[in-house]
């Protein structure tokens, strides 16, 4: 059995690349389904969506606003220009240049496909405030600033002729004089691997650093400092200068964002009303 879509076979070879292409993000999403239910399904995604470009480009194809020779060579030297000349695009992809027909009438397709998607998102208008604002409150877990740490640190890095037991006796002593009373900064300019600004690392978010450290300065109070730990970079003293709590992002700071995203969501759903269109009239059958 073949599939045609309005009489054109499908190559079933596009369908197996669209299994492979969304296999891995399936199979990490769906990981309760059953093997065999989780294949079906998958089978029949990449079925609909090779379906659906099908009939985009069959769409863009049957567009009656014609292209002239004169415009699609246009198009051509244009993307060339933009790919860096010739040679360098049939060069870097690998493509003959007895293939350059074909190359041009990918450009053209593409011209085509491109003008579709604008004639059918032609009407998306830019959201409004209220839009704004209600997209902002039903995702306000994603707008969110990040609980900060603000930390410095005495670090000694080791190296292959490095002697484990002197530098973690080194530490020791720095770490003793702290206790003492010495000043934090002044002891990782003088035995810090790290000296710059008094071992001052600035404010940063978990995530950003490696995980052993995190997970100590970030339970620590402003003004503690740690005790000697050892994480993959060497041995540390943490010291925690400043925190600040997660908070959200005020709207305006994610204004943009937001307006990015509803209009990107606007357009998708405008193409998914044209393409039910399309299925609903189209002869899409097994043969």
């Amino acid at each position: 059995m073949a599939l045609y879509v309005n009489d054109e076979k499908v190559d079933p070879k596009q369908i197996e690349a669209e299994v492979e292409k969304l296999r891995p993000d399936y199979e990490r999403v769906f990981t309760d389904q059953k093997p065999e239910e989780r294949e079906k399904q998958l089978g029949e995604w990449s079925r609909e969506n090779v379906v659906e470009a099908v009939l985009l480009r069959q769409a863009a194809g049957n567009d009656p606003e014609l292209l002239t020779d004169e415009a699609g060579e246009e198009l051509y030297q244009k993307f060339l220009e933009q790919s860096g000349g010739k040679e360098k695009f049939f060069q870097e992809n690998g493509i003959s240049l007895d293939n350059e027909q074909q190359v041009k009438e990918d450009v053209t397709r593409q011209f085509r496909m491109e003008r579709l998607f604008g004639k059918i998102t032609k009407d998306v208008t830019e959201p409004s405030d209220k839009d704004i604002e209600n997209y902002y409150e039903e995702n306000a877990e994603r707008f969110m600033v990040p609980e900060m740490v603000r930390a410095a640190h005495i670090v000694k890095h080791p190296t292959p002729d490095t002697d484990p037991e002197k530098m973690r006796k080194e530490m020791d002593e720095l770490h003793a004089k702290l206790k003492e009373g010495a000043d934090f900064a002044e002891l990782a300019g003088q035995g810090s691997d790290c000296a710059d600004n008094g071992g001052d690392l600035g404010y940063f978010a978990r995530g950003q650093m490696v995980q052993g450290f995190e997970d100590i300065v970030f339970d620590m109070e402003v003004g503690q400092f740690s005790g000697v730990f050892e994480t993959e970079f060497g041995l540390h003293i943490a010291r925690v200068l400043d925190k600040k709590a997660s908070n959200p992002c005020p709207i305006k700071d994610v204004r943009e964002v937001i307006v990015k995203e509803l209009d990107g969501l606007s357009r998708q759903k405008a193409i998914e009303n044209f393409l039910d269109a399309e299925k609903a009239k189209a002869k899409i059958e097994e043969k």
